[in-house]
């Protein structure tokens, strides 16, 4: 038989132990597992962007998917499931404005329209492909040019729209994971 004394410190820790697995538990908070992505095994890509079909293309590789990326849609293989990212747009605008007028604060936001085709032939009207309709997606940043940072040039500029172009491919392939 196993002897255990309940002192007042083993006490209080039990107690406390008891009171946060209550709460966390009626809270709504539950530990989960990582969530595994699934991409089709092949996959069309139709991508109106140089630079985010590569973000795109280098993902998919990453994952396994035998990637076909189209230069029309025109002619594509209805069999393998597809993507088309098109109206794909850069848009840099002025957020907030000095006193004097000059920029302190501007915005960045790619966004493209995600459309997902499954592979197959259509099974009636209502899965005509011209009847799906896409989904915008887009991503933005902020970038502050208020005191030390008052300088803005090339780089800078370029290095934000780099990590647009990664995290709307971020996007997509999570939004395609979900397919």
């Amino acid at each position: 038989m196993i002897n255990v004394t309940l002192t007042p410190s083993l006490l209080g820790r039990l107690s406390l132990m008891l009171c946060l697995s209550l709460v966390l538990s009626s809270c709504g908070f539950y530990l989960q597992g990582q969530s595994q992505r699934s991409f089709p095994p092949q996959l069309n890509l139709y991508v109106d962007d140089p630079s985010l079909a590569r973000v795109v293309s280098k993902d998919m590789l990453q994952h396994d998917v035998a990637l076909t990326v189209l230069d029309s849609v025109v002619g594509m293989d209805t069999e393998v499931p597809s993507v088309q990212l098109t109206g794909t747009k850069k848009q840099k605008a002025e957020l907030i404005l000095d006193t004097d007028g000059e920029v302190l604060i501007w915005r960045y936001t790619l966004s493209t329209n995600y459309l997902f085709m499954a592979g197959g032939k259509p099974r009636g009207p209502e899965d005509a492909p011209f009847k799906q309709r896409s989904m915008p997606l887009s991503v933005s940043t902020d970038v502050d040019l208020s005191g030390t940072n008052a300088t803005v040039n090339e780089r800078i500029e370029a290095v934000n729209w780099m990590l647009l172009y990664q995290q709307l491919g971020n996007r997509v392939a999570r939004q395609l994971s979900f397919e």
